[in-house]
C-alpha cells in the first residue's frame, strides 16, 4: 500500500524524500500520522468544508477505531468537532448516507450499521477494505521487543475479541522491510498464542531507519 504524504515534511525524527517517508526515531507512530494528515491535507472539514482553527480541529478515522480503523494518513481526514462527534463510530461512507437521511431514519439506520458489524468481525475482525491488508507469518515482522512486556488492557481487549470473533481486531502496520510501525500488541498476542499469520498492512513508501 502507498501511503499518502505532503510533498514536503521534515521534523527532527522523520522526513519525506522523494516520495518516501523516513523515520529516524522511535515515535509514537499516531502523532506522526497526525502530524503528517495536517501537512497532505487542507485545512477544512473534510465534511462540512467548515475552515479550521489549529486550536479546535480534530482528526477523523474515515473508518472508525473501534471497527479497526488504524491511524495512517489515507484513513485520516481533519474535521470539526461537531461532524467528527455525530459520525461516531459510522465508516466515512455510512456517514454520508446518514446525512441524507430523515432525522427518524437517522437513528434506525445506525443501529443497522452496528449489527451488521457483527457479520464483518467475524469474517475478518474489521471493516478495512480488503485491498489495503495482505496476511503476512508473523514470525518474518521485525519489531523491537519492549523493556517490560507487560499484557495490559489492550493486550486483553484483544484477548477478549478474539475469544469472541477468533479474529484479530485490527491490522498490524509495517514498513517496507517489514518492520513494526504500529501494532505491538496484535504481534504479542499471535506469537502467545502461535497464531501462524497475522492482517497487515505493508507501507511501501515508508522506511523505519
Amino acid at each position: 500500500m502507498i501511503m499518502e504524504l505532503p510533498n514536503k515534511f521534515r521534523m527532527r525524527y522523520a522526513e519525506v524524500i522523494n516520495g518516501e517517508l523516513l523515520i529516524y526515531e522511535n515515535v509514537r507512530f499516531e502523532d506522526l500520522m497526525y502530524e503528517l494528515t495536517y501537512a497532505t491535507k487542507n485545512h477544512r472539514c473534510y465534511y462540512c468544508d467548515k475552515k479550521l482553527r489549529k486550536e479546535t480541529r480534530t482528526i477523523d478515522h474515515a473508518y472508525p477505531r473501534d471497527a479497526g480503523g488504524i491511524s495512517i494518513v489515507n484513513n485520516l481526514f481533519p474535521s470539526c468537532s461537531p461532524c467528527n462527534s455525530e459520525k461516531g463510530n459510522l465508516t466515512r461512507d455510512e456517514y454520508f448516507h446518514f446525512l441524507k437521511l430523515r432525522p427518524k431514519e437517522q437513528k434506525q439506520y445506525r443501529k443497522e450499521v452496528l449489527e451488521n458489524r457483527n457479520y464483518i468481525f467475524h469474517e475478518r475482525g474489521f471493516v478495512l477494505p480488503k485491498k489495503w491488508f495482505t496476511m503476512v507469518d508473523v514470525w518474518s515482522i521485525d519489531y523491537q521487543l519492549a523493556s517490560t512486556e507487560l499484557r495490559g488492557k489492550r493486550y486483553h481487549r484483544i484477548l477478549e475479541f478474539h475469544n469472541k470473533y477468533h479474529r484479530l481486531p485490527r491490522p498490524v502496520i509495517l514498513d517496507k522491510n517489514m518492520r513494526l510501525l504500529d501494532g505491538y500488541n496484535c504481534v504479542l498476542f499471535a506469537r502467545d498464542h502461535c497464531l501462524p499469520e497475522i492482517p497487515a498492512i505493508i507501507l511501501e513508501n515508508v522506511s523505519l531507519i
